[in-house]
Order: structure tokens, then sequence, then C-alpha cells
């Protein structure tokens, strides 16, 4: 299994002007001149404070795909039916070969939360190699932050709670010979998860928790990921026909470098051609970090879906072209950028040209 090595963690978002990548086009240009757009797509989803919008972008593509498939309404599909981004984090970094691909005990932990992840990684492990992730009925982190967001507390909070979670773990493993250390510890940690997070645990379970040797797996434990393996419990996947493909292709002898050189226009073209034959696609890459693109910070990196183009025009004849991105920020950035639809040119000069920075469903070989 090809492994893709651009990590995209966007962790806080609040960290970079968010509308740097991101701007709207002025309303003098109201002429749709052509469009392209993929209209069956699934509700809009929100990381909150976790530095997952790779696995949100693998989770719509798959949920997508499956609606393209099915001839389902998207939209209005069931939780049942939804994979669930926070699941699907544990997908986005592949693990040694050695390994059995195929299996979810095998991507154990919820390795991307802080570490961050590819998106391509994540839906074709999820889709292809696993074939499903828990579904949103038995693990949604919207419903686990309910209690912060019903207080209107922003992703300034959430990250705050996650990283106290993170230094409670840390301290309560380096003082396991300490017996009033860690009654101290655990007492804080079961107090700000009962007032924060909508979780049913005892004392027993959140300890149990505590016991796991690494965060990623305490945070698995704790959300209640860990234990969604029965049928019921999982979304899965229903094209098993299809192909995950990239672009640009890399140089088989330096996988992190370009085969051949590609310009943004390119990367348009690509875009608009695999619009046009019925499927959204991921781009990764997207760079916050303001005049940064070509260093840009780990934890600037973000990663969208592309599910819409236009090229609009205004009276005098004056074309610029659109993207519509479906982004991991919430209804309310949805609707604010009227719909997800974005200058084109400011996206791509926000893009680094990388191996793979898009990636969609592609149709395979039907099996006999």
């Amino acid at each position: 299994m090809k492994s893709f090595f651009l990590l995209v963690l966007l962790l806080p978002v609040f960290s970079y002007a968010q509308d740097a990548a991101f701007r709207g086009i002025d309303q003098s240009y109201s002429n749709i001149k052509s469009e392209t757009e993929i209209k069956n797509m699934p509700r809009i989803t929100s990381q909150d404070g976790l530095g997952i919008c790779y696995a949100h972008v693998a989770a719509t593509l798959m949920q997508a795909e499956n609606c393209r498939v099915l001839k389902q309404e998207c939209s209005s599909l069931p939780e049942e039916e939804l994979f669930s981004p926070l699941d699907v984090s544990r997908f986005g970094t592949a693990r040694d070969e050695s390994e059995p691909q195929d299996y979810r005990s095998t991507y154990e932990g919820l390795q991307g939360v802080l570490s961050g992840g590819n998106p391509h990684n994540a839906a074709i492990i999820g889709a292809l190699a696993v074939g499903s992730s828990a579904n949103e009925a038995c693990v949604s982190l919207d419903k686990i932050l309910s209690k912060m967001n019903s207080r209107g507390e922003t992703a300034e909070a959430q990250v705050a709670l996650w990283n106290r979670l993170k230094e409670s773990f840390d301290k309560y493993k380096k003082n396991k010979d300490c017996p009033t250390c860690l009654n101290d510890i655990y007492a804080t940690a079961k107090s700000d998860i009962d007032e924060n997070l909508n979780l049913t645990k005892t004392n027993e379970e959140v300890l149990k928790a505590f016991a796991q040797d690494t965060y990623d797996k305490f945070l698995d434990d704790l959300l209640g990921a860990k234990k969604c393996v029965r049928a019921k419990q999982q979304a899965f996947f229903e094209n098993r026909n299809a192909t995950y493909e990239t672009y640009p292709e890399s140089n088989p002898k330096n996988p992190k470098k370009l085969k051949s050189p590609v310009s943004a226009a390119q990367i348009k073209e690509k875009i608009k051609e695999i619009l046009r034959g019925g499927r959204p696609l991921a781009l990764a890459g997207v760079c916050l970090a303001d005049g940064k693109v070509n260093s840009c910070p780990d934890e600037a990196n973000h990663a969208v879906v592309v599910a819409g183009y236009r090229q609009i025009c205004k009276a005098d004849g004056k074309c610029r072209e659109s993207l519509k991105v479906v982004n991991s920020w919430g209804k309310a950035w949805q609707d604010e950028f009227n719909g997800g639809w974005v200058d084109a040119d400011t996206l791509m000069a926000h893009t680094q040209i990388k191996p793979d920075a898009l990636g969609w469903f592609a149709d395979g070989k039907k099996q006999q």
C-alpha cells in the first residue's frame, strides 16, 4: 500500500488568518458562464478543536461515494449510515506493511488527533482496506462536545481542554510511584471530563483509559471509539470495485518530489476533469499561513474537499474562477462563503504543489 507523506494538521484553527487561503468573489461577478458541481454531498461537519481535517475530508469522500453508488440523498442520511470522522482519524497514517492492513484493530488509537494525518491514507485505508469505520450513532465528536458547544465555547477553549487532558495523562504516567499524586491528577481530569464532555463514564472506565500506554489510545478508550466494533455500530463503504487515484505523480526515486513540474493551472484543470466525471476530490496541502506556502508550518497545513467549479463574470465581460470548498469548520463557515464558493486563484496561491495534492475515488475493475 502506498504511503502519502504530507501530514495535514490544523490545530488550532484560530492560529492563522482563515481568510488567507479562502476569499469570496465580489458580488459584481454575478453571471455564471460555466459550472460543474457535485450537488449530492453529505452534511457539513466540524473538526471543532481537534486537528483532524484530513479525517473529515476522507469521511466526506467516502460518504459521497456511497451516496453516488447507492443513489441516496446524502444530506438526509441517518447517523447509523454516516462515517464518523473521529473514528476515521485512526487511518491517517499507514502502518508497517508487516501488519495486516485490512483490520481495524491494526489502527489502534486515535493517532492523528495531535500528530496529524493524510486524507489519502485515511480514505484508502478506511474505504478500500478496512472497508468501514464507526458510525456517527456510535461515536460523534459533535455529541461529545455538545456541553461546550451549547455554552458557546470557542475552538480555543476546546483546544485548551484537549491540552489539559494530555498534560494530565503525561503526569499520570510520570507519577506511577506516587499514589497521592495519582489521586490528585485523576480527580482533576475526571472533573474536567464531567464538566466539559458529554460522556457517561464511571471511575473505573476513566481509570482504564488512563492505563493505556499512549495518549492516542487513551483518547480512543475515553471517547468511546474503541468500542464501536459491532456491525450495527459501523458504516460500510459500498463500492468494493473502487480505486483511489492521486495527482500530481511523484518521482519514483524520491516520492516527496514531483515526477515532472506541475503548475497551479494544471491542478485546476485536473480538478475540473474529476468534477466533470461526477466525483468530489480531496485537496491537501492548503497553507493557512499567509506568504509561507513554500515553507508552510506543520500546524498550518489544511485539507478540504472540492465539490464544484465555476467561471463567473461581470457585466463588462471580466471573469474569475471559483471553487466550491467543503470545509471542516462547520455550517457557519460554509454559509459565510455562500455555500463554500471561494476564489480559485487565491486558493491555488496557498496550495503547495507537491505530489498527491489531489485525491479521489475512481472506477476500478468489476469483480467477477
